[in-house]
C-alpha cells in the first residue's frame, strides 16, 4: 500500500513545481557564479614572482614565472606545486560557498569542506571567514 497520490493532475502539478524549482536554482547558480567570479581563480606567491591561474573548471590555465624566479632552480618546482595547491584550495572554497548559498541551511557544506582541508589551509579558511 502507498500513500502517494495517483491523481494525474496532482502528479503534473508536482512535476511542474520540480521544474520551476530546478530553473530557479540554475538562475541562482548563474547569479552566484557572476557575483563570485567563479570563472577563474588566480593566486600569486608572497614574493610576487609566481602566479597560477585556474579556469572555470578548476584546471590550471596559466602559470606565470618572473625572470628572477627562474634563477631559483631548486625551489622553483616545489613553489609552483604549492601555489597550484593553494589555487585549487581557493577554487574549492569558492565552489563550496556557492553550494552553501544554494542549499542554505539544508546542509552544512562549509563545515564538511573545512574538515577536509589541511591544517594550514583550515586556519586560513577560518581567518577569511572571521571564525
Amino acid at each position: 500500500m502507498t500513500d502517494r497520490n495517483r491523481d494525474p493532475q496532482e502528479m503534473l502539478r508536482r512535476l511542474e513545481q520540480m521544474q520551476a524549482d530546478a530553473e530557479q536554482m540554475m538562475a541562482r547558480y548563474e547569479q552566484l557564479a557572476d557575483e563570485m567570479g567563479a570563472s577563474e581563480v588566480e593566486v600569486v606567491s608572497e614574493d610576487g614572482l609566481l602566479r597560477v591561474k585556474l579556469d572555470a573548471e578548476g584546471k590550471v590555465a596559466q602559470i606565470g614565472i618572473d625572470e628572477y624566479a627562474m634563477r631559483m632552480r631548486q625551489s622553483l618546482a616545489p613553489s609552483i606545486m604549492m601555489l597550484i595547491e593553494q589555487a585549487k584550495a581557493e577554487y574549492g572554497v569558492k565552489m563550496t560557498e556557492m553550494a552553501q548559498s544554494l542549499l542554505g541551511d539544508r546542509m552544512d557544506v562549509m563545515g564538511m569542506v573545512r574538515s577536509t582541508l589541511p591544517e594550514d589551509q583550515r586556519a586560513r579558511f577560518d581567518r577569511e571567514r572571521g571564525l
